[in-house]
């Protein structure tokens, strides 16, 4: 209620007249005001725009360097993993396919003792 009772004080005939008097000069002072204040708002743009380059920008364009620099680190440590277990895959399947050559060997040297066997019987035989 201080608030309402603040504006009815407020309504005096000279603040009236001041109110009215920039009422009516606002369309004749706003081309003029707007033709100063035009090239100070783009001064203030432009300054803005350089303190933006000058700092804003390169902080930006170093943290992008590390954001990148990360992605290449995790990067090649999974394919360090990859190749590892690549290589774990390969150490372990080492033995089945040493396992595998030796069957391989037993069973050609089996197929050639029993052909021997046979040569050797077909022999005695005649």
């Amino acid at each position: 209620m201080a608030l309402l009772d603040d504006l009815g004080k407020g309504f005096t005939p000279g603040n009236v007249a001041i109110g009215l008097g920039a009422a009516l000069l606002a369309p004749v002072l706003a081309p003029a005001v707007s033709s100063v204040l035009r090239p100070a708002a783009r001064a203030v743009m432009r300054t803005g725009i350089t303190v933006y380059r000058g700092t804003v920008q390169p902080v930006g364009a170093a943290l992008g360097n590390l954001v990148a620099e990360a992605q290449m680190e995790l990067a090649t440590a999974q394919s360090g993993r990859r190749d590892a277990e690549s290589s774990g895959e390969a150490q372990q399947d080492g033995p089945r396919q040493d396992e595998a050559r030796q069957d391989e060997a037993r069973q050609n040297e089996a197929a050639h003792h029993s052909r021997s066997h046979k040569r050797r019987a077909g022999e005695s035989d005649s």
